[in-house]
């Protein structure tokens, strides 16, 4: 199964965020054990590195950005993609191009703690601990 994940997922384990890290690391460990094909977005790794930096510092955050390439895949993105974004039926632009990716990558499943966000999403969206 190839499943995209948002943000929030892992910056829940990062950060070991109550009480969702637990769920989020069992989803990241499944990736890494390649159980399942984990895939981000490209813009999630620079609002991870924006967030990440405040909290863990620039090496701690760029270690674990390292790491989460290596066991996940990168979204491809294009002029279409943003095009999709701008169309889709989700309000916030910044999950719209989430979609857009999943869609564009063939990505079965998006993998998030806000659900509610994606209602109008052509990719059905579950939270971790809904994810087999």
């Amino acid at each position: 199964m190839k499943v995209l994940l948002d943000t929030n997922v892992i910056l829940d384990v990062w950060l070991a965020r109550e009480p969702f890290w637990k769920d989020s690391a069992i989803l990241l460990a499944k990736v890494e054990k390649k159980q399942m094909e984990g895939w981000i977005c490209p813009t999630t790794i620079t609002t991870l590195h924006c967030l990440g930096k405040k909290v863990l510092g620039e090496q701690k955050t760029r270690e674990l950005l390292d790491k989460l390439i290596s066991i996940c895949k990168v979204g491809k993105m294009s002029r279409q993609t943003f095009k999709r974004a701008l169309e889709s039926q989700i309000s916030d632009f910044e999950d719209a191009v989430i979609e857009a990716v999943s869609i564009g990558n063939n990505i079965e499943l998006i993998a998030t703690r806000n659900i509610g966000d994606f209602k109008k999403s052509e990719i059905p969206a579950k939270e971790p601990s809904q994810i087999n």
